[in-house]
């Protein structure tokens, strides 16, 4: 299913995003039903059962299938968790404010689908220890940091290395989300809420807001992972 559709309105032609009603079905049930933009949707679905608590991995998960007509994911899962409130992170790597601005910048290079349209948003994973880099894009700045995190959890990344940035307001929930996964950093181009503020710093994260100009940048929390500069 593409994630653009091209439309003729009154005046011209133009580039839609793709929005459709996706469910996630577990053991049969469904659990859960979301907007989005429906590529990259086992990312999502693993993302978001881990993101919620339901596994704590994809080995958790005995068979995942995504059905691209529905647009619907199902998920097997032989033991279903208790979500429990997010722990604290571990330490991390540090990292540079001008990296984190090189990130974003790298990070919007990589969305056609933002630049195409102008109404998707887009998040990526970077495994600060080798500079790898996951980007996705959703509809929904939610469901995008919910692919970022189920790739990387699919790639195997080390969380404690994982540092997420994403184009849309870091809320309490995404603030969450992150926290379970174990990245201990999360960036945003805009701002964080006074709820994730309060959770990341229970947490023991940094969130970091503006990510657009050294002078606009925000650490919002203690930044000891978050340093205007490295020396080398």
């Amino acid at each position: 299913m593409d994630a653009i559709a091209a439309m003729v309105t009154t005046r011209t032609a133009v580039q839609a995003p793709v929005e459709r009603r996706t469910a996630l079905f577990v053991n049969g049930q469904a659990w859960l039903t979301a907007q989005t933009t429906p590529h990259d949707l086992a990312d999502w679905a693993v993302g978001r059962l881990c993101g919620e608590g339901l596994i704590a991995g994809p080995e958790e998960i005995a068979h995942l299938a995504v059905d691209e007509a529905g647009p619907c994911v199902h998920a097997v899962l032989p033991r279903v968790r208790t979500p429990a409130p997010p722990a604290p992170v571990a330490p991390g790597p540090r990292v540079a404010e001008a990296q984190l601005l090189r990130w974003m910048q790298e990070m919007l290079a990589q969305a056609p689908l933002y630049r195409a349209t102008g109404g998707m948003h887009v998040a990526m994973a970077v495994r600060a220890d080798s500079g790898e880099q996951i980007v996705r894009e959703d509809i929904g700045r939610h469901q995008a940091v919910d692919k970022v995190l189920g790739a990387a959890r699919l790639a195997g990344w080390p969380p404690a290395q994982v540092v997420v940035l994403t184009s849309g307001r870091i809320s309490a929930e995404m603030c969450a989300r992150v926290a379970r996964f174990g990245a201990p950093v999360c960036a945003s181009r805009t701002a964080a809420t006074d709820e994730a503020w309060a959770l990341a710093t229970r947490l023991g994260m940094d969130l970091v807001g503006y990510v657009r100009t050294a002078a606009s940048l925000i650490v919002y929390t203690t930044g000891n992972r978050v340093a205007r500069r490295i020396e080398p």
